[in-house]
């Protein structure tokens, strides 16, 4: 579901007493859409799974100093976010673990009490955390080792880990990758990401062979579809339902295999989601290159001050690493 169509659902169904309430209510929401827009997640082309706890609760920071509002309109903006987020849960859409939604409630209570928001500096997961992350997939437990069908999820589970941590790639961009789009020569593929903004791709060697890998194994699925091979997406869906046709996998889909990897490898506080893949991909293009352009491009950002986060992210390395050499300032 597009972030747009759940807002819109939720004000229309929001009992929220008076008319001024509802109305401030529309406000706020929009605003949070207009932020959203700003941090290049357009509402009407995004679905709910781009979403996370950090963008959520920084909305604070950005209508404090971008807007300017004052602290109690602040409170009532934030319950509006609040209450969206509940119809999200009550529904079943919201994309969040327990853990993750216990961290948005707790950092509205600190925002409650007058606390400064946080800004919107990203928590890569850790090199070792990935490792983590990798070996759960690999390591994973087949239900009925002779089942086709489990042992081709298994593969391509491994393989989105491999392409998530080596390329920077949204979920929507990696599910729409079709198999005519592999560049083997150079190990990249060409995606369309937001507002149609085009860039390529790179995978590293270890990611590659995993797709390939998948591929190779899924030979006899792909076949019997009749289909041409180059029209077949690169990662399929390998329940029941799917029965003999290869169908691309929803990024809810790619949300809840990370999530189960996740937690199978004593990360589930951690938070570790798709995007924080991408966030892990983007400090480590930064902290070689320590070039802002060559990340956005990385990135597919359409804004340089989208990227700009990272160079903080790297000021606050700096602090620590005096900090750690010189004591404390």
């Amino acid at each position: 579901m597009f972030i747009s169509d759940s807002i819109e659902s939720y004000l229309e169904a929001a009992d929220t007493g008076t008319t001024y309430t509802r109305r401030t209510y529309r406000t706020a929401m929009n605003l949070f859409q207009e932020y959203l827009k700003q941090r290049e997640i357009p509402p009407d082309a995004s679905v709910l799974e781009e979403l996370d706890v950090d963008r959520l609760l920084v909305f604070a920071t950005w209508l404090l100093d971008e807007i300017g509002i004052g602290k109690r309109t602040l409170q009532t903006y934030l319950a509006a976010l609040a209450a969206w987020t509940s119809y999200l849960q009550v529904r079943g859409w919201l994309p969040f673990s327990a853990q993750e939604l216990a961290r948005f409630q707790d950092g509205l209570k600190r925002i409650r009490r007058n606390q400064r928001p946080p800004e919107l500096l990203p928590y890569p997961p850790r090199q070792e955390e990935l490792e983590l992350l990798v070996s759960a997939a690999r390591e994973t437990v087949l239900r009925r080792p002779g089942d086709k069908r489990e042992q081709l999820a298994k593969l391509r589970d491994i393989a989105i880990v491999e392409a998530l941590r080596c390329t920077g790639l949204r979920v929507g961009e990696l599910v729409s990758i079709l198999r005519k789009q592999l560049e083997d020569q150079d190990r990249a593929v060409w995606v369309t990401g937001k507002r149609n903004k085009v860039r390529r791709v790179y995978f590293d060697e270890q990611a590659w062979g995993t797709i390939h890998h998948y591929l190779q194994a899924r030979q006899s699925f792909d076949g019997a579809t009749g289909r041409p091979l180059s029209e077949l997406p690169v990662f399929a869906r390998h329940d029941k339902k799917s029965g003999s046709k290869v169908l691309p996998l929803s990024t809810q889909s790619v949300q809840n295999t990370i999530r189960r990897l996740a937690e199978e490898a004593g990360l589930g506080a951690k938070g570790i989601t798709p995007h924080a893949l991408r966030h892990y991909f983007a400090t480590r293009i930064y902290q070689t290159t320590h070039d802002l352009a060559v990340t956005q491009t990385a990135l597919g950002h359409e804004s340089p001050n989208t990227t700009r986060i990272y160079a903080k992210l790297e000021d606050n390395a700096v602090r620590d690493a005096h900090k750690e050499a010189f004591g404390s300032n």
